[in-house]
């Protein structure tokens, strides 16, 4: 189960001080995926990055609110994107949209944050954590002031 704090905002840049100077810089990756849908509430996403094709799904919960709790699966490495899209066509799936983008991520105890800088279908910046309920919980908490000066509102 996925528990994840997420917000569009204008600017990364106090965040990413935030980050800097509390949790650990993992990497940084351009991201290219495809999102396929299915009527059961599911989606399949195939991904890629650094130089490998993955497959995952999960729950197809969208909503406007900062936490959204959802199942997801574990990403399966694959090398034949025909047969793949076959198999997610003969499930039931279809795909839906593309978006490229580049992703930082920091991690500590219990808690990974994905800092992505939408290039298609539209430029756009996500903050996003998720972890420990009641971590993650605390970090949303502290960056209320934040979130308050920066979040987008659709």
């Amino acid at each position: 189960m996925e528990y994840e704090y997420a917000y569009k905002v204008t600017n990364l840049d106090e965040y990413l001080t935030y980050l800097n100077d509390n949790f650990k810089y993992v990497e940084e990756y351009e991201e290219r995926r495809t999102i396929y849908r299915n009527p059961n509430n599911t989606n399949a996403r195939i991904t890629y990055k650094k130089g490998k094709m993955t497959l995952d799904f999960k729950e197809n919960k969208l909503s406007n609110e900062d936490l959204i709790v959802r199942k997801e699966s574990k990403a399966i490495v694959f090398d034949d994107i025909d047969a793949c899209e076959d198999i997610l066509s003969f499930l039931g799936y279809i795909k839906d949209n593309s978006m490229l983008r580049n992703r930082i991520i920091y991690t500590g105890d219990n808690i990974k944050f994905e800092i992505d800088k939408y290039i298609e279908p539209e430029e756009a910046y996500v903050f996003s954590f998720e972890g420990d309920k009641d971590i993650c919980d605390k970090v949303n908490e502290d960056l209320k002031e934040l979130n308050n000066k920066y979040k987008k509102e659709d």
